[in-house]
């Protein structure tokens, strides 16, 4: 039994505090996959060119859409389950309309999502180190989860401020980790990634027919908010970004096309990322085999 007078860890930390925990180049490899509503399913394809090239990931982060499948491949999900359950998902089991002051709908039934494909309740019971990143509406601050309950994590990081209602949480009022760090590489870097491979689904610039309802545009004021971020990009190594431009950001029912699409450009990368990880640990071999 660990001491009485032991704090356990927090299940959360802002960017700064993570990094204070984790020793620097701890985890190697990393991969920090970003949100991107019905687009973020292409990251699968990303997924699936990296195993088919050997490229082993040490640790993940995640934003938004790109938590669910980040927490799916630190689950241990093999690739192709994690294609088989991206393909059959559907707005219907991703929100439940329930209006409140806060939000036009309820994210709650992303938790039910996730206990029910990954079998997975927290953390700790996860195969590869995961950082899972939210916004605390309250402070505008980057709030990244590294323990504690899975499935509340990734609802959080998934509520998109205005069309989800916010998570509260000990005090906090969480959001879409979109809204501090879509392409959550400085998360990835304090959860001590040396290498970063990042996935951006917001490369190509994106014009929309009129919006025909206040979610769209909700959903649309977001999407161009999330594009304009760019400081993610000086830390990144390697920087994926398929062209989602002939998808409809609201439409699952392309999963398959789009991630053929993720899959073909990320192809493109992996010689340049075997050189990068030759390169990075040509003097230290003995850490990455």
């Amino acid at each position: 039994m660990p001491p009485k007078n032991r704090k356990a860890a927090p299940n959360f930390y802002t960017l700064s505090q993570l990094k204070k925990t984790v020793a620097e180049n701890q985890y190697k490899v990393g991969l920090a996959l970003c949100g991107g509503v019905a687009y973020g399913v292409a990251q699968i394809g990303v997924l699936k060119a990296l195993e088919e090239a050997g490229i082993h990931v040490d640790c993940v982060a995640g934003t938004s859409a790109g938590a669910i499948i980040a927490a799916a491949y630190a689950s241990g999900l093999s690739v192709s389950r994690i294609e088989e359950i991206g393909i059959q998902t559907g707005w219907g089991q991703l929100f439940s309309f329930r209006p409140s002051r806060k939000g036009l709908v309820s994210s709650g039934p992303i938790e039910e999502y996730i206990r029910k494909f990954l079998k997975v309740e927290n953390f700790a019971q996860l195969k590869k180190p995961l950082a899972v990143v939210t916004t605390d509406l309250c402070s505008g601050e980057e709030i990244i989860f590294t323990n504690g309950p899975l499935d509340k994590a990734v609802r959080a990081s998934c509520s998109i401020p205005g069309v989800y209602t916010p998570v509260e949480l000990e005090g906090h009022q969480l959001a879409d980790g979109g809204m501090a760090e879509n392409v959550p590489v400085k998360a990835l870097k304090g959860l001590g990634a040396d290498v970063v491979i990042a996935v951006n689904l917001f490369g190509h610039h994106q014009v929309f027919p009129p919006a025909s309802n206040v979610f769209q545009i909700l959903m649309r004021v977001w999407y161009f908010f999330v594009q304009e971020e760019s400081s993610w990009r000086e830390n990144a190594d390697i920087i994926i970004e398929p062209d989602m431009t002939k998808f409809d950001l609201f439409d699952f029912s392309m999963g398959k096309e789009m991630i053929a699409v993720g899959e073909k450009e990320a192809k493109k990368h992996i010689p340049k990322i075997k050189q990068v990880i030759q390169r990075r640990f040509f003097f230290r071999p003995e850490i990455y085999r």
